[in-house]
């Protein structure tokens, strides 16, 4: 069975995997404030309707975030734990240098409200999502 869309956007792809968790695809390029916040939201969304804390997060073609953007996503995530729990995260890190920095960054600064683990293909993090 493959992944079915839930939603997408400039920012990308949210899909519900077979596997129990939400599949995330980034789009490289532009998008505004209001995709990254629609986003989120659709994110948060979809875990709550599966009653679900696991994620899968391919960022290979994520251009890198501004700051503003990594304020908004670590200021969601740390309102989501609050609410729900933290929230358990396998990531397949960007091809773009800049955006790995930005990442490593915004890891620091989460404290606790995303667990996650960094893998080097998708299969790897799939298995490592579905034994937790």
């Amino acid at each position: 069975m493959m992944p079915l869309l839930y939603f997408e956007n400039a920012m990308g792809r949210i899909l519900e995997h077979p596997n129990g968790y939400v599949l995330i695809r980034y789009h490289p390029g532009k998008r505004s404030l209001v995709d990254l916040q629609e986003f989120l939201t659709h994110v948060g969304r979809l875990l709550q309707l599966r009653n679900w804390h696991k994620l899968l997060s391919d960022q290979r073609l994520l251009s890198p975030l501004t700051e503003e953007e990594q304020a908004l996503i670590l200021d969601y995530w740390q309102a989501r734990h609050f609410t729900f729990g933290a929230t358990d995260g396998a990531v397949l890190l960007s091809h773009n240098v800049h955006s790995q920095r930005t990442f490593a960054h915004f890891r620091d600064q989460t404290h606790g409200s995303l667990r996650y683990r960094q893998f080097e293909n998708e299969l790897d993090a799939d298995a490592w999502l579905r034994q937790l």
